[in-house]
């Protein structure tokens, strides 16, 4: 699938001579060099062809234009801009277009206008016009708007934000989309909002935000996959989507996604199509095949990858370069699966080829490090060593990690010894430096013992003068000091407070039988942005649990400001959609800072079991049913509070939670890492609820907090971690 990503890496690619001659021997090049130079022939011979008659069509249609009018004289430009693709002179394909546009102009046919308009667009972007992109977008956009063409509108303004975003610009990029999703929203076009959705998440990607670019691409998907008419932008989604989970190494949800992208491609595309759109069409699939064979590795489904690639090869590998070096990677990949290392070897070979015409750096990274691995799986460890130590000398960012430990173990593992020689000399040539430098320092001893005696009355009163700043700074750092007890005092005093404003008394009802509530938090830093809170108000259980962005004392500030909105909206018997909606203008108005807070918000009717919940943007409570499974509660989504002022939340409710015990937590529980950096986990969280009979409601918050503390051990708590239980009677008393 196309990259998102265009890496920095503009250096040429590094061959020695050796790899140069091994790499041009006729048995690694004669099939795979006489079958392009064979295609390559075939090409121009078929270019060539193309373009006599492109030239004959557009020669017989001006003829035959001083005769038309109306639409059937602007169908006749279309052909001629049509016909003008074929030319390799881009001011003549440009010129058709504009004749296109003038003529649509004239007759006052908007809807051909506007498409030639995003045409042009395009013609710009996929030549590389930035400067003529520019300067078109902002009259492109004016005239759009006026004529009401939506969907070209916000395809223009995708493409707006992508240039931006692929120049670097990241910045501008993301101010760009957050103004188009806030455009489509008021005028509720649901094209718009996911567009705006599917460019936020190219953005994210770019800003190395893996979160945030999927949490996007998944709204871009669910928003445009629910219009009538699906739009062919989906493919592109799809295919930025897949590419941000192999980054992250998803491949469960990659499964799922694919399972949504062939529903799309099977509607889109009619058995019926025509020519042109067949060749669009099994370009599509191929990538689509290309996404399904990267999930079924990820997940060791060896046999579903091998279906796979071979459908992306029955499509033809050779008609687009990244489509063939992708397939060869990744059937070099299955062989290793497969333990057939020298077919893989000699795909990897074929990969090579292709790398000596690309100056892509993560291309030579990739390519290298497959081969280095094939060849350590065959025994051939010293070779493999130079690979490791090649890339590690190539690389500046890319893998540096990974190569330089994998070289290390080929090292030790196999005495291959260039770099711990290496090592040796720089020991041998710094103990030389070493004793060169004590040999002169006992000749200048020896020289200078005899002027030790008139020296001493100076080195006396430098003595002094050194004492008298030692005293000194003596002085600054007991200053220092009581500067920071000071502010650790003050620390502790402020985390006394904050943790005030949070019920801590348990039971905090004892009065009452029918309601078993406990809750727990522990800041990551002296005082932390998680927050919960909960009282009864006229038979009712107002109860929450967020999560402030960031930690300390900023975090500490917002969550103060959240806990006492909640509660001033709550004590107006708002339901929880109002509570957030209140509690979101408030936190997003002159938020310069740019801060935020996930909550969970319910109501609970003590009597009849009732409750009414809004998610924004919060970890999934876990309810445990009276048969003793638990599961994730479904919500809708909404965004967290503090994001954009006037977002309207939309509120759910379960008819009776009676004795089903609801657990809401933020993610320093899920997301709790330890030293290996493996996290604690949604299926750990789920299994641990399921499988310990329900006792309390502290008892449950008791088990969860041993058992992250057993898994994280002795890292350092990386997050907040807040907890809340709560089980009521309702209708069983």
């Amino acid at each position: 699938m196309p990259s998102s990503q265009n890496p920095s890496n503009n250096s040429r690619n590094v061959w020695s001579f050796r790899e140069f001659c091994l790499f041009l021997q006729p048995n690694q090049l004669d099939h795979f060099l006489r079958m392009r130079l064979i295609r390559l022939a075939i090409t121009i011979m078929m270019l060539v062809s193309t373009v006599t008659v492109s030239a004959d069509k557009s020669e017989e249609i001006r003829k035959n234009m001083t005769r038309q009018k109306g639409l059937e004289l602007l169908s006749s430009y279309q052909s001629l801009y049509l016909l003008s693709r074929d030319s390799s002179d881009l001011s003549y394909q440009l010129k058709c277009l504009d004749d296109l546009i003038h003529e649509a102009r004239r007759q006052g046919n908007t809807k051909v206008e506007d498409d030639s308009w995003v045409e042009k667009l395009i013609f710009f972007y996929n030549n590389e016009l930035d400067d003529s992109l520019r300067n078109a977008f902002q009259p492109t956009l004016a005239l759009l708007k006026d004529h009401n063409s939506w969907k070209n509108y916000y395809e223009v303004w995708t493409m707006q934000v992508n240039l931006y975003n692929f120049s670097g610009d990241t910045g501008m990029g993301l101010k760009e989309v957050n103004e188009m999703y806030h455009d489509a929203k008021s005028r509720q076009n649901r094209f718009g909002m996911g567009m705006a959705y599917y460019a936020m998440g190219n953005v994210y990607s770019n800003m190395y935000n893996p979160d945030e670019a999927l949490s996007s691409y998944q709204k871009s998907v669910d928003i445009l996959m629910e219009l009538d008419t699906l739009p062919i932008h989906l493919s592109d989604v799809f295919s930025y989507y897949a590419e941000e989970l192999v980054k992250v190494r998803d491949f469960l949800t990659m499964e799922r996604l694919t399972a949504q992208w062939e529903k799309f491609l099977n509607t889109y595309y009619e058995p019926d199509a025509d020519n042109v759109k067949k060749g669009e069409m099994a370009n599509r699939w191929r990538y689509y095949y290309l996404a399904c064979a990267q999930a079924a590795l990820g997940l060791d489904k060896l046999d579903q990858a091998e279906e796979m690639l071979n459908k992306v090869k029955e499509g033809g590998v050779e008609d687009e370069v990244y489509i063939q070096r992708m397939w060869l990677y990744y059937q070099a990949r299955l062989y290793q699966k497969q333990g057939r290392y020298q077919e893989a070897l000699k795909l990897n070979d074929q990969s090579l080829l292709l790398m000596m015409s690309s100056d892509d750096q993560s291309i030579q990274i990739q390519t290298r490090q497959q081969r280095a691995e094939i060849l350590e799986q065959l025994g051939r460890y010293q070779e493999a060593a130079r690979l490791y130590h090649e890339m590690y000398n190539l690389s500046d960012s890319i893998n540096t990690h990974d190569i330089k430990r994998q070289l290390t173990e080929m090292n030790a593992r196999f005495h291959v010894g260039e770099l711990e020689l290496e090592k040796q000399r720089a020991q041998y040539r710094n103990t030389l430096i070493i004793v060169s430098i004590i040999i002169v320092a006992l000749v200048l001893f020896i020289l200078f013992r005899y002027i030790a005696a008139q020296r001493l009355k100076v080195a006396h009163q430098k003595l002094e003068e050194a004492h008298g700043q030692l005293l000194t700074a003596y002085d600054q750092l007991e200053e220092t000091t009581t500067a920071k007890e000071r502010i650790e005092s003050e620390l502790r005093i402020a985390r006394n407070i904050q943790m005030g404003m949070v019920p801590r008394v348990f039971p905090p009802f004892p009065e009452r039988q029918d309601i078993d509530l406990f809750a727990s938090i522990t800041p990551a830093k002296a005082v932390g942005g998680d927050l919960y809170d909960f009282f009864i108000l006229d038979g009712k259980l107002f109860f929450c649990l967020g999560d402030v962005s960031g930690k300390g004392v900023p975090a500490s500030l917002f969550m103060a400001v959240a806990v006492n909105l909640f509660r001033v909206a709550a004590r107006q018997h708002q339901s929880p959609a109002e509570i957030a909606t209140s509690m979101n203008d408030v936190l997003a108005e002159d938020n310069e800072n740019s801060m935020f807070v996930t909550m969970f918000i319910g109501v609970a009717d003590l009597s009849t079991g009732r409750l009414e919940f809004c998610n924004a943007g919060h970890n999934p409570p876990v309810v445990k049913e009276a048969d003793g499974t638990a599961r994730f509660l479904k919500m809708k989504p909404n965004s967290p509070l503090g994001f954009w002022p006037g977002l309207q939340y939309v509120g759910e409710s379960l008819e009776d939670i009676s004795m089903r015990p609801i657990f809401v937590y933020s993610d320093g529980l899920n997301e709790a890492e330890n030293a290996h950096h493996d996290q604690f986990g949604d299926d750990r969280l789920l299994s641990l609820i399921q499988e310990h009979d329900y006792e309390s409601a502290e008892q449950t918050i008791n088990l969860l907090l041993d058992e992250v503390h057993e898994h994280v051990g002795g890292a350092e708590q990386s997050d907040d971690l807040t907890m809340l239980c709560l089980r009521i009677h309702g209708n069983k008393c």
